[in-house]
């Protein structure tokens, strides 16, 4: 039963990210090969076909596991606090920082890593979004 309405969730968030927040939250282009709402409506699609293959499954043995439903709640709580964090103070000032506590809540602890991660990443997206595409990243 825990796989059907889950399968149902993902079916109704994907239908709302096609029909109600795509729509008002993407700009309408009249040039270019790759309009702004194409990658999260093909998203949202991919979204329901998964949600209905989830839904009409044979249903499993389920178990909840406590302890990563919470890990996976931390997460959520993090990337929430960041985004907010990003609206308030732009991304390139908040980016490093949330990449670098996401890094090192997944257990990366090597310094490459975590300065590529952390650092370059951030910055380069900004570039890439910002200077090059000339769209704001908020």
């Amino acid at each position: 039963m825990t796989d059907r309405l889950t399968g149902i969730a993902v079916i109704l968030f994907g239908a709302a990210l096609f029909f109600l927040i795509t729509p008002s939250a993407t700009e309408t282009v009249g040039y270019g090969w790759l309009r702004p709402n194409t990658v999260p409506n093909v998203m949202a699609v991919i979204m329901m076909l998964a949600g209905t293959t989830l839904a009409i499954s044979t249903p499993q043995e389920q178990q909840i596991d406590f302890p990563k439903m919470a890990r996976a709640a931390g997460f959520l709580l993090v990337i929430s606090i960041g985004l907010w964090a990003m609206a308030q103070w732009r991304y390139v000032f908040v980016a490093p920082f949330l990449a670098l506590v996401l890094m090192v809540l997944v257990g990366e602890r090597r310094w490459p890593w975590l300065l590529v991660g952390a650092v370059v990443l951030p910055v380069t997206i900004s570039f890439l979004i910002e200077y090059v595409l000339e769209r704001p990243l908020f």
